[in-house]
């Protein structure tokens, strides 16, 4: 199982699910939350569009018609299969 931040630039998936990740501690939930209602929900398409300074955070994602910039920690948390 790939997770998003696995991923390198202009590589395309599909949100399977969204998993838990202890880095965050007690505010897990909240992050699961604020990344559905985003949009990375199971079935969403995505593309990667690029990194950070020296190919880290942030990473750059599309989502639909929207961009988002992701922390790769939250990028873990998103579980893909590539299209």
């Amino acid at each position: 199982m790939q997770t998003l931040n696995q991923l390198k630039q202009g590589m395309r998936a599909n949100v399977l699910s969204i998993r838990a990740n202890t880095s965050f501690g007690v505010n897990d939930d909240l992050v699961t939350q604020r990344l559905m209602e985003l949009g990375f929900v199971p079935g969403a398409t995505l593309q990667v569009l690029g990194f950070g300074f020296l190919g880290r955070d942030p990473m750059a994602v599309k989502l639909g018609n929207t961009k988002f910039a992701l922390r790769q920690q939250e990028a873990s948390k998103i579980e893909v299969a590539l299209v």
